[in-house]
């Protein structure tokens, strides 16, 4: 009677065993020696496609855009200046331009300017052009003074604010302007522009998308 006693109780004492070491080799497997088993924690579902995507232009410095600028039509900043003074350089009225895809746009002055006077606009780290070429006309600004429209078109090299200078608009005619030298064929650096740095093809949003006319084709 003894001896069943015995064997009954060490298979239960087996078993109880082989139990405890078949979880605890579980759980090593699984985590380790540390009690805060992260394989346990919910697993927490993603998307296969990120919800942002980063964006970069090989040939070209792109601007992000905001959600207002969704209308707003996609174009080379020094292509929109082209157009611009090419139109004559308006000052309220709107001028003509193509996007990069080259559909039908206008802007006005109001998109031109900005891009005088925002800093890290043309490149990252650069000031704005109107921190040298201001009212003061100082030796520094070249006697150009960007900062408003009548500035712009009272030109470069002035000695003071009641003088004219050179044209800068090059006559309406953009490549040869003194514009499209320093923006076109000079680039920037942190203190302005030289023509040791290539140029900065910058991609804004500006002006707004002309709706193509639609004509009706009369029936027969």
């Amino acid at each position: 009677m003894n001896d069943v006693r015995r064997m009954i109780y060490g298979t239960l004492a087996l078993f109880l065993i082989g139990v405890v070491t078949w979880i605890t080799t579980l759980l090593i497997f699984s985590c380790g020696l540390n009690f805060a088993c992260r394989q346990a924690a919910p697993r927490v579902d993603r998307t296969p496609i990120p919800t942002l995507i980063p964006v970069k232009h090989a040939e070209a410095e792109t601007q992000p855009a905001t959600i207002a600028e969704f209308n707003k039509c996609e174009v080379i900043a020094t292509d929109l200046i082209g157009a611009w003074v090419s139109a004559g350089a308006p000052e309220t009225e709107t001028f003509p331009f193509s996007d990069v895809h080259g559909n039908p746009c206008e802007g006005t002055f109001e998109d031109i300017q900005p891009l005088f006077v925002e800093n890290s606009l043309w490149k990252k780290g650069v000031i704005g052009c109107v921190s040298c070429h201001n009212a003061d006309l100082t030796a520094r600004s070249g006697g150009l003074d960007l900062t408003t429209y009548e500035g712009i078109l009272m030109g470069s090299g002035r000695a003071d604010a009641n003088a004219k200078g050179k044209d800068i608009l090059g006559g309406g005619t953009w490549e040869s302007s003194a514009l499209y030298t320093v923006l076109v064929e000079q680039g920037f650096v942190p203190e302005g522009h030289s023509p040791d740095n290539p140029p900065v093809r910058l991609v804004i949003y500006a002006g707004q998308a002309v709706a193509a006319e639609v004509t009706a084709t009369p029936t027969p």
